[in-house]
């Protein structure tokens, strides 16, 4: 796998080489857009709207608008100019406890490595934030943005439940790409938001047994792309000439009262996992 970024972490004084790496992957069915008539591939080409002709990736320029049709031009090498300590550094600014950091403000995710020679000090700083439960906030320039970000220790491997010796730490150092604060939208903007109605203790009291039946540890191997998975079984049908079956639609209850009744007698029905299983 091709690192997608090289750098530095750096907190206080200390300093630990490093490469950075996504942590997630797209597994979307990809379809072409093809022509209904004769099923040529259609294509999107890049037009100057001042001459009408189509360009080649080489010919096109970054331009940042200051007047209507007047354009400061910045090249590749000007980005690499920018007076940023963060291009290679990745500076954490102070460390904090993970419950402070809201999950809207999550973004995307990398995974670190030592770089050669690092080895020893990613390991003590994947330790003392996984020993103290913390995690470190910082910056790093990433695609032509300074990006806001945050460092925490992480080990997703089934062996992490079991107690390892202190000089032998599983797992490695998981990066977030955060959105800054006014990159959130205030949910004062969502219509209906903040609704408030009346709502009796019967069904308070119903909702909350079926969330406790429904309640259990989370085992994520259990969720799987299920639209996927039928959509490679569409393909497949259309593909041997067969007609593939409309799922059915569930009909609604006549109240809210009768269908939290109604899904808490199947949840307390159905087999238990051992049974299954």
């Amino acid at each position: 796998m091709k690192a997608v970024w090289r750098g530095t972490i750096s907190f206080g004084l200390v300093s630990i080489p490093v490469k950075m790496y996504t942590a997630t992957t797209t597994k979307e069915i990809k379809f072409n857009m093809l022509h209904s008539r004769d099923g040529g591939k259609i294509h999107y080409r890049k037009i100057c709207e001042q001459c009408g002709n189509e360009v080649t990736k080489d010919e096109i320029v970054k331009g940042y608008e200051v007047s209507k049709n007047e354009y400061v031009i910045l090249s590749d090498e000007d980005f690499s100019k920018i007076p940023l300590k963060t291009v290679k550094n990745i500076e954490i600014n102070q460390f904090f406890d993970p419950v402070e950091l809201n999950i809207i403000y999550y973004n995307n995710f990398y995974y670190l490595s030592p770089e050669k020679g690092g080895e020893k000090a990613y390991c003590i700083l994947k330790e003392v934030m996984n020993s103290t439960n913390s995690m470190g906030i910082g910056k790093v320039a990433l695609r032509n943005r300074e990006r806001l970000i945050a460092l925490k220790s992480f080990d997703n491997s089934p062996s992490s439940a079991v107690e390892t010796p202190k000089s032998k730490i599983s797992g490695g150092l998981l990066l977030a790409q955060l959105h800054y604060i006014d990159e959130i939208r205030s949910p004062a903007e969502i219509p209906g938001w903040d609704v408030s109605v009346d709502v009796s203790e019967e069904e308070l009291e119903l909702a909350k047994q079926l969330l406790y039946a429904m309640k259990k540890p989370l085992r994520q191997e259990e969720y799987r792309d299920e639209y996927k998975e039928g959509l490679i079984k569409l393909i497949e049908a259309k593909m041997a000439g067969k007609e593939v079956s409309v799922v059915k639609e569930v009909k609604a209850a006549k109240s809210l009262v009768d269908a939290l009744k109604s899904s808490l007698a199947e949840v307390q029905g159905s087999p238990s996992r051992s049974q299954r299983e």
